[in-house]
């Protein structure tokens, strides 16, 4: 418990740039439901959760690039929407988790429908863990409803949470980079090999990621 506390509190002290930086954890907006300063304590109990199902269980991690304005920026949960919590909950952790956007339905977001869609095929969900190399939503200035590429100083900002999140597990995990600010960042970090690369499902990718998934994954798991 105490190094998930750990890695909790850095997430929720993450950087501070309203401008260009979106923290689940800590921020709220309008996009979020009343009383809107409770969303970021519960995306933060979210994440306990989804870690506290995986914590003797996880083999693998799949590391990609940023969370999205659809997903992780409303569950607290790396490639994961609101649609997971809602129709994949038991997979997702041992109870059912809250949701924090004040959208009339669950919001959706492409790349998490993938990903959880290939880890219930493999039955496979408490056995992997998502995560991202900079782990709060980076959005463009003209409005937090946008998503752009971190920044490599941002990626470097996420190097912290990235260890203290390895040391949340029992076994020690391997790493699949999926996309290549992944990658990238696995090999600005140093000292972790990357276990392999596999394309992001975003923008085209969705065939080859679900084929690249189940070859590698399938030899880790």
């Amino acid at each position: 418990m105490a190094a998930v506390s750990s890695f909790l509190d850095i997430l929720a002290a993450g950087p501070r740039d309203p401008h260009l930086v979106f923290n689940p954890w800590r921020d709220h907006d309008e996009r979020d439901r009343a009383p809107r300063r409770d969303t970021p304590g519960i995306r933060l109990a979210n994440m306990q959760a989804y870690l506290e199902a995986r914590a003797r269980s996880a083999k693998v991690m799949l590391l990609g690039e940023a969370p999205s304005h659809r997903g992780c920026r409303f569950t607290g949960i790396a490639f994961c929407s609101e649609v997971e919590l809602t129709h994949k909950r038991d997979l997702v952790a041992r109870h059912p988790l809250q949701l924090t956007s004040a959208a009339d339905k669950p919001v959706r977001e492409r790349s998490a429908a993938v990903i959880w869609d290939e880890l219930e095929r493999g039955a496979c969900a408490r056995e992997v863990v998502l995560w991202n190399a900079f782990p709060w939503h980076p959005h463009g200035v003209e409005a937090t409803t946008t998503n752009r590429k971190p920044r490599l100083t941002e990626v470097q900002q996420g190097h912290a949470a990235f260890e203290a999140l390895m040391g949340c597990f029992t076994h020690k995990l391997c790493v699949l980079a999926v996309g290549k600010v992944a990658e990238d960042a696995l090999a600005r970090w140093g000292g972790l090999e990357c276990g392999g690369y596999i394309r992001h499902p975003a923008q085209g990718g969705e065939a080859r990621f679900r084929a690249q998934f189940r070859e590698q994954a399938a030899a880790l798991l």
